[in-house]
């Protein structure tokens, strides 16, 4: 209640400022008011708010339209655009042999299967998967990993994957850790 009082003096001030050209925002770091109570202080006094169009521009049309054209980003070529549609298809055979690959946060690889019975929410696999998968002819059980021998991520030669139980793999992986630390 004492703040509303204490701001009912400047709510003059304020309207002047509003009618003056300033945005609610600014009046309100002026006043040292949050933008909602400014917003409200002004409502209740009948302040007569702006519509968005009569603000003042700060770039010309020709301007804003550039920034805009900048953000979508570049303009791509009808043959840039047919190749990653077709990147994007099922049964794509690129340069690697599968369809659009793009790389995992912890280094693995990741192909685009949005039908694979294992594809995330925006229709990736873990390309050491269909890897494993297509050399054993079926999909894996949910309790079988791939691991990859030398431990390099991204390195999804045949020969350096190998099909193992899960409670194998992380057997394997403990008894590294295990002795990476015995030899420290």
């Amino acid at each position: 209640m004492n703040q509303v009082q204490s701001a009912e003096p400047a709510i003059d001030l304020m309207l002047k400022s509003y009618d003056g050209g300033l945005t609610v925002k600014q009046i309100a770091n002026l006043f040292g008011f949050s933008v909602g109570k400014t917003f409200n202080l002004l409502r209740a006094a009948g302040c007569c708010f702006r519509k968005p169009k009569d603000y003042p521009q700060h770039f010309s049309d020709s301007e804003r339209k550039r920034r805009a054209d900048a953000q979508r980003g570049k303009h791509l070529s009808a043959e840039t655009r047919k190749k990653i549609s077709d990147a994007r298809t099922i049964g794509y055979n690129g340069m690697n042999g599968f369809g659009h690959t793009k790389p995992h946060g912890k280094g693995y690889v990741l192909v685009y299967a949005p039908q694979h019975p294992k594809a995330h929410r925006d229709g990736y696999v873990m390309l050491h998967t269909v890897i494993m998968e297509r050399s054993i002819g079926r999909y894996l059980a949910d309790n079988e990993e791939v691991h990859h021998i030398n431990h390099i991520r991204d390195d999804n030669r045949i020969e350096n994957l190998r099909l193992m139980d899960r409670d194998e793999h992380r057997a394997l992986h403990s008894k590294e850790r295990r002795a990476a630390l015995s030899t420290q």
